[in-house]
């Protein structure tokens, strides 16, 4: 675009600006707000990355929209309101996700704050992941086995998800293998225990012969996040080919796209769940007004304890630097 300042190499932007393998495409540093806001539209290493979430992001709030016509998110069914607040965090966490990748090559500090807010927006969808999974989705026999504590679980296991993402982050560098572990571990642990209520589903729909359309709906969303993780970790294609892949075809660009692909698999399963009625079909005890906002109390309540800690100490770890 005219105006934009030319792209730099990665020898000439700070460390935690470097992306293994990209060698090329870095935007400049300290450069006004409105040049980062208009590099969406220019040729850079961030420009797909920031795409491939803000149009699964609109498409996500377009499907909310269409569902509305067919199920009220203001009705007596507080389910209902379990996907609208499902699908509100799908939006979020990829707002959240663009904004990083498109404001943080300002400054370290920019960077720090901006994928704090990223992890953030992760670990509120793996919540409401489980939650609407719990509610929604899954067999009486599961349900009753965990209830009234499985939420609240969802609750703990979440910001010490956030927590633990946050401190590595602003602890080790972008390559270090403490902080790849804390990602892959973590991640893996919270995402099998938010999806246990679908995986017990699946079996049970398997070994009784009950398999139907939304359960491989939910087969879907579950092995999309699997080859997610695996362009997130492996640093394919990239690794192969160094400089070949700055721009477009880099791997943590395919991973946003498996990714965003998953969650609208799981939002239309979750609806497909809540329009059987199966959540009324099923003998269990439906989420109330109250039960719902106890959850997001505590649940934002300790997100921004932990925002604020470690944004502090981001900043405390530039200034001293």
């Amino acid at each position: 675009m005219p105006g934009m300042k030319r792209s730099l190499k990665i020898d000439e932007v700070p460390d935690v600006h470097k992306e293994p393998y990209v060698l090329t495409g870095y935007r400049p540093p300290q450069q006004p707000w409105s040049f980062y806001l208009m590099s969406i539209f220019a040729k850079n290493n961030e420009t797909v990355n920031v795409w491939t979430h803000l149009i699964p992001g609109f498409y996500l709030l377009w499907l909310l929209k269409t569902y509305s016509d067919d199920v009220s998110f203001a009705s007596d069914d507080d389910s209902s309101m379990l996907l609208l607040l499902f699908g509100t965090s799908n939006f979020t966490f990829h707002i959240f996700s663009a904004c990083a990748h498109l404001l943080h090559s300002r400054s370290v500090a920019v960077y720090y704050v901006t994928f704090i807010f990223d992890y953030l927006g992760i670990a509120f969808h793996v919540f409401t992941s489980g939650t609407v999974q719990y509610f929604l989705s899954s067999e009486t026999s599961f349900f009753h086995a965990v209830h009234p504590w499985f939420p609240w679980a969802c609750v703990l296991f979440t910001c010490c998800y956030f927590a633990a993402n946050a401190y590595s982050h602003v602890t080790y560098r972008r390559c270090h293998s403490e902080r790849v572990m804390t990602q892959v571990v973590s991640f893996s642990i919270i995402y099998l225990w938010v999806t246990s209520p679908v995986i017990h589903r699946i079996y049970s729909d398997i070994y009784n012969g009950t398999v139907d359309d939304v359960t491989w709906m939910h087969v879907n969303h579950i092995l999309l996040i699997a080859i997610a993780g695996f362009f997130h970790g492996s640093g394919m294609p990239q690794k192969f080919f160094p400089g070949v892949c700055d721009v477009i075809g880099h791997g943590h660009q395919i991973f946003h796209v498996v990714m965003s692909t998953s969650v609208i698999f799981q939002l239309k399963a979750s609806f497909a769940d809540l329009q059987n009625r199966r959540h009324l079909d099923l003998v269990r005890i439906r989420p109330t007004d109250w039960s719902i906002t106890a959850y997001l109390v505590v649940l934002f309540t300790s997100y921004g304890y932990t925002t604020a800690i470690f944004v502090h100490k981001a900043l405390s770890k530039v200034h001293n630097n």
